[in-house]
C-alpha cells in the first residue's frame, strides 16, 4: 500500500559544484613552440585532471593542447577545421590532431558574451565533443550509455547488477527486497544553472518505509536494492591497463557533502573485478572508464561505468599519482603508434617509470 506522501519529495537538497576556471586562459600548449601534430586534450579547466595528464605528457616528450570547453569566446582568433585534411588551425597555429580526449559535462550555460543562445552554446558543445573523429585515436571511445543500458549490458554479458526498477513514483519499488533502498537520477546527476555552476542530485541510501512517506519527485527516477557488500571499489580501465581504489563512505553523496569522511586507498585490483572490467569495457569498446563495483563474498556487483570519470580526487585522497602516470603512458603510446614513427619501444614501461618518477605525490 503506498503511503500518502505527506513527507519531502525525494531528492534530498542539491549540491552546488563551482566549475569556474581560476585563469582566464582558454587555450595551453605544450611545448609552445609550433608542432605538426599534437594530442588535444578538452575539459572544464576548472577539473584539473588535464592540467595534470597535459604537464606529464610534456615530461614525455609528447606535444599537446589543452582547451578549456567552459570559455569558447567567439572574440578570439578564428578556430578553423578542415575535414578534408584534418588541419586544426587555432590562435594562429595548424597543426593535426593525433589523439582527442574530450571529457563531460560539457558547457550548456553560456552567457550571451560567449555564443548568444542555447544553440550557439549547444555548437560549441558538439564541437568539443566531436573533435574525435577527426583524430586516428579518440577518447573514451565507445558509446556513452545511459545507465539502464550499461545495466543491461553487464546483465546479459552474465555479470550481476542491482535489481533495479525505473518509476516516477519511487513508492512503487515494492518488489525490491531490502530495507534500503538506492534512488538516483537517470541521466546526469548534474546540469548548469548558470555559467560554472553545476547543480546536482546525488544518489541516496532510503529507508523503505521513510521513503513510502515521501512525495514522488515528478521525474523518472532509478530504484535499486541495496546490496551489502564487503567492499566497493573504483576501478579506471585505461586501454587495457587496470587501477584500483577501496572507496569507504558513509553514504553516497558523502564525497561531495562530507569529503572527510570519505576513505580512498590504492590496491591490487582483484582478478574477479579485473575479469569484469575487461570483459565489459571490451565489449562496449571503451579505451578509458571509471567502473564502480561492489564485492560480495559470491559475486562482483556492477554499478555503472563513468567514462568522464574523475581520477585526480581519488588520486589526493590516496596520495599517489598513478592515474595521472597511467593516463599519460597511454595517451603517449597511443600518439606515437598514430604518428607511425614507430611501434611502442618494447621497454617502454622502463623509461616512464625513470621519467615519472614515484608514484606518490
Amino acid at each position: 500500500m503506498l503511503g500518502q506522501g505527506g513527507g519531502p519529495p525525494w531528492p534530498a537538497p542539491p549540491v552546488t559544484v563551482d566549475l569556474r576556471a581560476p585563469s582566464p586562459a582558454a587555450v595551453r600548449w605544450l611545448p609552445e613552440e609550433e608542432c605538426a601534430s599534437r594530442v588535444v586534450l578538452a575539459d572544464r579547466a576548472a577539473r584539473g585532471e588535464f592540467a595534470a595528464l597535459q604537464a606529464v605528457l610534456h615530461r614525455l616528450g609528447v606535444p599537446s593542447v589543452r582547451l578549456d570547453a567552459a570559455q569558447a569566446d567567439g572574440g578570439r582568433d578564428p578556430l578553423t577545421i578542415s575535414l578534408d585534411d584534418g588541419l586544426v588551425t587555432l590562435e594562429g597555429r595548424s597543426f593535426r590532431p593525433t589523439v582527442v580526449w574530450a571529457r563531460g559535462p560539457m558547457p550548456r550555460a553560456i552567457p550571451d558574451g560567449y555564443a548568444g543562445s542555447l544553440i550557439g552554446a549547444d555548437s560549441w558543445s558538439a564541437l568539443v565533443g566531436q573533435l574525435a573523429a577527426l583524430a586516428p585515436a579518440g577518447l573514451p571511445g565507445g558509446d556513452r550509455a545511459g545507465r539502464l543500458a550499461q545495466l543491461a549490458g553487464a546483465a546479459a554479458a552474465g555479470v550481476r547488477t542491482p535489481r533495479t526498477i525505473v518509476t516516477t513514483d519511487p513508492r512503487t519499488a515494492e518488489a525490491l527486497k531490502g530495507d534500503r533502498l538506492v534512488v538516483k537520477v537517470l541521466d546526469e546527476h548534474f546540469v548548469e544553472a548558470a555559467p560554472g555552476h553545476l547543480v546536482g542530485l546525488l544518489a541516496e541510501v532510503v529507508g523503505r518505509e521513510a521513503l513510502m512517506r515521501r512525495r514522488p519527485p515528478g521525474f523518472p527516477v532509478i530504484v535499486q536494492e541495496y546490496v551489502e557488500h564487503d567492499l566497493e571499489l573504483r576501478v579506471y580501465y585505461l586501454d587495457g591497463d587496470l587501477h584500483a581504489f577501496a572507496v569507504s563512505k558513509p553514504s553516497p553523496d558523502a564525497p561531495w557533502r562530507n569529503p572527510a569522511a570519505v576513505s580512498v586507498r590504492g590496491m591490487p585490483v582483484p582478478p574477479r573485478a579485473a575479469a569484469v572490467v575487461g570483459r565489459l569495457a571490451r565489449g562496449w569498446g571503451l579505451t578509458y572508464g571509471a567502473f564502480d563495483l561492489l564485492l560480495t563474498p559470491e559475486d562482483v556487483v556492477f554499478l555503472e561505468v563513468n567514462a568522464d570519470g574523475d581520477w585526480r580526487w581519488f588520486e589526493t585522497k590516496a596520495g599517489t599519482r598513478a592515474l595521472t602516470n597511467a593516463a599519460a603512458s597511454m595517451v603517449r603510446t597511443l600518439h606515437v603508434n598514430v604518428l607511425r614513427a614507430a611501434a611502442p619501444p618494447p621497454i617502454g614501461g622502463v623509461l616512464d617509470f625513470l621519467v615519472l618518477g614515484s608514484e606518490t605525490w
